[in-house]
């Protein structure tokens, strides 16, 4: 580790630590409140999705539209083993918020990144990640709390944006560690979302049996279906898995948000996010296309049978998009 990166540390640390002392100076004469009354709370997003289902574009509206602190490139390339010493850094940087993104990577030094450097350091990257990745690794939990709960301070007071997939299988250890956390889970109607995956794994893997990003539990069970099939079950298991999650959390601690809705009315749906951040725009948030692996093509036959398989599983049907009536 240089030098310049281990005083830049020490220097985010002193500045939180200053702080929180003088917190504590505030706060002496209230001896008779709880010490977790006294605590400051840590308070992340995590923007919640299986692959596929826009929860990019997501990221980038959020911290665009309310001005929130987010991982970036640059931190998660350079400083995922220290990150605070990269969310510091980029805190001097104008941020680089566009809607563009290719397969969840974004471009520019301080755009929002997925932090999987960073996670992997955290959780690790060992397969089926919803059993081997879904925990914080030993010794590595100090380094999350810290870097969470000094974020909030060099950005005073704003919440530090987390999107990654391998979240979707973490929701009850970071919902447990972080009481104060929210979770926006953004959906996406399952045969589109599996038809955009199995689109991606032919661009991004140059097959369409080779797996994208987080696996599920029975991973090595639906490997042995044909691949038209896998990325349906995929959805499936990611998709229950967080509301599975999602149902033991009070209910101001999550909003789902459908994608086609956000396409739909972009506004109306970042103006519901905005009541349940309790947060006002910073910007109004840019307007949406659909933008799909365009120029990849699947045979009508494959199409059929995506379709066809789906219909003939009721267990599908509530991810299922149907669009809002009132």
């Amino acid at each position: 580790m240089c030098v310049t990166c281990v005083h830049l540390e020490t220097y985010a640390i002193t500045f939180y630590r200053r702080k929180k002392d003088t917190a504590a100076l505030m706060t002496q004469s209230s001896y008779s409140k709880k010490k977790s009354d006294r605590t400051p709370k840590v308070t992340p997003i995590f923007i919640i999705g299986s692959p596929r289902t826009g929860s990019t574009v997501l990221y980038q509206l959020v911290v665009g539209t309310f001005g929130l602190p987010y991982i970036s490139n640059f931190t998660n390339e350079y400083f995922a083993k220290i990150p605070l010493t990269g969310l510091f850094i980029q805190k001097f940087f104008s941020p680089n918020i566009s809607l563009e993104s290719s397969y969840g990577k974004t471009r520019g030094r301080f755009s929002p990144s997925e932090g999987s450097n960073l996670m992997k350091h955290w959780f690790g990257g060992d397969q089926p990640s919803q059993i081997k990745s879904n925990k914080i690794l030993p010794g590595r939990e100090k380094s999350l709390h810290r870097t969470l709960k000094i974020s909030e301070m060099i950005y005073r007071g704003k919440s530090l944006v987390i999107k990654n997939a391998w979240n979707c299988f973490r929701i009850p250890y970071l919902a447990e560690t972080f009481p104060s956390a929210k979770f926006i889970w953004i959906r996406r109607d399952i045969y589109h979302a599996a038809l955009s995956d199995l689109k991606a794994r032919q661009i991004t893997k140059g097959s369409l049996s080779e797996w994208n990003s987080a696996t599920p539990a029975n991973v090595e069970e639906l490997q042995t279906l044909p691949p038209h099939e896998q990325v349906i079950e995929n959805q499936y298991e990611f998709n229950h898995a967080i509301c599975d999650a999602l149902l033991d959390l009070e209910g101001d601690r999550t909003l789902e948000i459908w994608y086609e809705d956000l396409i739909d009315d972009g506004r109306k749906q970042m103006n519901r996010i905005s009541s349940f951040l309790h947060l006002e725009k910073n910007e109004e948030p840019k307007a949406l296309t659909a933008s799909d692996t365009n120029g990849t093509q699947l045979s009508e036959t494959t199409l059929n049978e995506m379709q066809s398989f789906i219909d003939q599983h009721q267990r599908f049907d509530l991810y299922r998009y149907k669009k809002e009536t009132t």
